[in-house]
């Protein structure tokens, strides 16, 4: 019985071929939240915290009156606008916004805006659609759940090629766990052929990012018999 990877060392890693494919199934449309609240650039402080307040919210997206997104007000615009003692007169969502407010579109991958929040520290974005108009809220645990889902879906699709007929992989040893989109093998098949096979077709999965083999055989035969 020998190691599996293909070059035969043992628990090594098989990079995804190319570049890495990004988890492409889920884009933000699919784990948005909806509908999103949002208000106007008219509307009162009173307002906008009560409607702030009831969402649960870090942000409301402000719209104008074709639903376009023309700023955000979070949470600590309001409580800035609150501590200003000196300013008079009635605030509105037009004065505490922030003006353009980072949005995403309903049909980004969740990567990219996994990326857009973190290297913008942001918790919540507006979600619009093509004409940028709201369609909905997304927050950082929308994107954690997808990104979760991912995983799972990954990992389901490999264990189904590993447990597919002919596949030469001994169900009993077979255990398959996925983490970001790179998947974790380990288990015993017939040939050293069977677990090149098997790398091959879990690498070609939609999500995958690399692979940790820890595959083993019991025949070797990719190695010629000796005269």
């Amino acid at each position: 019985m020998k190691h599996s990877i293909l070059d035969g060392t043992s628990a090594d890693t098989f990079p995804a071929s190319g570049a890495a494919r990004p988890p492409g199934r889920i884009r933000v449309g699919d784990c948005m939240s909806r509908p999103g609240v949002a208000v106007t650039p008219g509307t009162d402080f009173a307002t906008v915290a009560a409607v702030l307040s009831a969402s649960r919210r870090g942000i409301v997206p402000v719209v104008t009156a074709d639903g376009t997104v023309t700023g955000v007000v979070a949470v600590s615009d309001l409580l800035a606008a609150y501590a200003e003692k000196e300013r008079e007169g009635e605030l509105l969502a037009l004065d505490l916004m922030a003006s353009p407010g980072v949005t995403v579109t309903d049909d980004t991958g969740i990567v990219e805006a996994v990326a857009l929040l973190a290297g913008r520290s942001l918790h919540h974005l507006p979600v619009v659609d093509g004409d940028g108009r709201l369609v909905g809220l997304l927050s950082s645990h929308d994107l954690l759940d997808a990104l979760r889902r991912v995983d799972e879906e990954v990992r389901a699709e490999a264990l189904e090629l590993a447990l597919t007929p002919g596949s030469g992989v001994a169900p009993s040893s077979l255990h398959v766990r996925c983490e970001r989109g790179r998947v974790a093998v380990t288990g015993r098949t017939r040939t050293r052929s069977d677990a090149a096979a098997l790398c091959l077709q879990i690498a070609r999965i939609e999500g995958f990012t690399g692979l940790a083999d820890h595959l083993v055989w019991d025949l070797d035969d990719g190695v010629p018999p000796a005269d």
